[in-house]
Protein backbone atom coordinates (compact mmCIF):
# COMPACT_ATOMS: atom_id res chain seq x y z
CA UNK A 1 0.00 0.00 0.00
CA UNK A 2 1.34 3.38 -0.97
CA UNK A 3 0.45 7.29 0.82
CA UNK A 4 -2.35 7.93 -1.50
CA UNK A 5 -4.22 3.63 -1.48
CA UNK A 6 -3.98 4.94 3.11
CA UNK A 7 -5.61 8.46 2.14
CA UNK A 8 -8.12 7.40 0.12
CA UNK A 9 -9.33 4.51 2.03
CA UNK A 10 -9.53 6.95 4.98
CA UNK A 11 -11.04 9.61 3.46
CA UNK A 12 -13.60 7.16 1.42
CA UNK A 13 -14.15 5.79 4.85
CA UNK A 14 -14.72 9.11 6.80
CA UNK A 15 -17.44 10.57 4.20
CA UNK A 16 -19.23 7.02 4.52
CA UNK A 17 -19.17 7.60 8.37
CA UNK A 18 -20.29 11.22 7.99
CA UNK A 19 -22.50 10.11 5.05
CA UNK A 20 -24.15 7.55 8.03
CA UNK A 21 -24.20 10.06 10.63
CA UNK A 22 -26.25 12.54 8.19
CA UNK A 23 -28.75 10.10 7.08
CA UNK A 24 -29.07 9.22 10.92
CA UNK A 25 -30.18 12.65 11.78
CA UNK A 26 -33.03 12.45 9.07
CA UNK A 27 -34.50 9.44 10.46
CA UNK A 28 -32.63 6.64 8.59
CA UNK A 29 -30.93 3.98 11.08
CA UNK A 30 -28.03 1.96 9.02
CA UNK A 31 -26.82 0.77 12.08
CA UNK A 32 -29.73 -1.00 14.14
CA UNK A 33 -31.89 -1.19 11.41
CA UNK A 34 -33.19 -3.47 8.34
CA UNK A 35 -30.48 -2.51 6.44
CA UNK A 36 -27.54 -2.40 8.85
CA UNK A 37 -25.06 -0.99 5.70
CA UNK A 38 -23.08 1.14 8.41
CA UNK A 39 -21.99 -2.12 10.07
CA UNK A 40 -21.16 -4.17 7.26
CA UNK A 41 -18.74 -0.88 5.64
CA UNK A 42 -17.27 -0.92 9.01
CA UNK A 43 -15.94 -4.58 8.60
CA UNK A 44 -15.06 -4.28 5.37
CA UNK A 45 -12.73 -1.40 6.27
CA UNK A 46 -11.69 -3.81 9.72
CA UNK A 47 -11.31 -6.32 7.19
CA UNK A 48 -8.67 -4.30 4.67
CA UNK A 49 -7.07 -2.59 8.00
CA UNK A 50 -6.44 -6.11 9.13
CA UNK A 51 -4.93 -7.25 5.83
CA UNK A 52 -2.75 -4.39 5.11
CA UNK A 53 -1.67 -3.76 8.55
CA UNK A 54 -0.15 -5.65 11.76
CA UNK A 55 -2.32 -5.02 15.01
CA UNK A 56 -0.16 -2.13 15.97
CA UNK A 57 -0.79 -0.38 12.80
CA UNK A 58 -4.05 -0.98 12.75
CA UNK A 59 -4.74 0.49 16.73
CA UNK A 60 -2.65 3.73 15.27
CA UNK A 61 -5.22 4.02 12.60
CA UNK A 62 -8.23 3.65 15.21
CA UNK A 63 -6.41 6.00 17.48
CA UNK A 64 -6.30 8.63 14.67
CA UNK A 65 -10.15 8.19 13.55
CA UNK A 66 -11.62 7.46 17.23
CA UNK A 67 -9.61 8.77 20.11
CA UNK A 68 -8.44 12.00 17.79
CA UNK A 69 -11.35 12.37 16.05
CA UNK A 70 -9.81 12.61 12.45
CA UNK A 71 -6.55 14.65 13.73
CA UNK A 72 -9.49 17.44 14.99
CA UNK A 73 -9.07 17.02 18.89
CA UNK A 74 -8.28 19.94 20.55
CA UNK A 75 -6.04 18.33 23.42
CA UNK A 76 -4.82 21.63 24.92
CA UNK A 77 -8.59 22.00 26.72
CA UNK A 78 -8.39 18.54 28.43
CA UNK A 79 -7.56 18.64 31.83
CA UNK A 80 -5.10 16.79 33.60
CA UNK A 81 -4.91 15.96 37.07
CA UNK A 82 -2.57 15.15 39.80
CA UNK A 83 -3.00 12.56 42.71
CA UNK A 84 -4.90 14.54 44.72
CA UNK A 85 -7.57 15.81 42.18
CA UNK A 86 -5.67 18.93 41.13
CA UNK A 87 -5.69 20.78 37.76
CA UNK A 88 -2.32 20.22 36.83
CA UNK A 89 -1.50 23.68 34.48
CA UNK A 90 0.51 22.62 31.44
CA UNK A 91 2.07 24.68 28.38
CA UNK A 92 -0.96 23.84 25.40
CA UNK A 93 2.10 22.51 23.11
CA UNK A 94 2.40 19.77 25.39
CA UNK A 95 -1.30 18.42 26.25
CA UNK A 96 -1.22 16.85 22.69
CA UNK A 97 -2.58 13.07 23.26
CA UNK A 98 0.12 10.52 21.14
CA UNK A 99 4.22 11.11 21.29
CA UNK A 100 6.72 8.70 19.82
CA UNK A 101 9.75 7.91 22.08
CA UNK A 102 11.32 11.17 21.79
CA UNK A 103 8.29 13.08 22.81
CA UNK A 104 7.66 14.52 19.37
CA UNK A 105 3.52 14.19 18.68
CA UNK A 106 2.33 11.41 16.42
CA UNK A 107 -0.67 10.68 14.73
CA UNK A 108 -2.18 14.25 14.02
CA UNK A 109 -2.71 14.02 10.41
CA UNK A 110 -3.55 11.75 8.12
CA UNK A 111 0.33 12.28 7.09
CA UNK A 112 1.66 11.89 10.11
CA UNK A 113 -0.29 8.67 10.99
CA UNK A 114 1.07 7.05 7.57
CA UNK A 115 4.64 8.26 8.93
CA UNK A 116 3.66 5.72 12.02
CA UNK A 117 1.42 2.79 10.16
CA UNK A 118 3.75 2.84 6.96
CA UNK A 119 6.04 0.66 9.39
CA UNK A 120 3.36 -1.50 10.39
CA UNK A 121 2.42 -3.01 6.66
CA UNK A 122 1.96 -6.56 6.08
Amino acid sequence: MKYKDFLNLLMTYKKLTEDFRELYAMGFDFMEGRYPLEVNASKIFDTTLDLSFTEEGVDWINWFIYENDWGTKDWSSMKVFDSQGNVIDRDPMEAYGARDEDGNPICYSFESTWDVVKNHLK
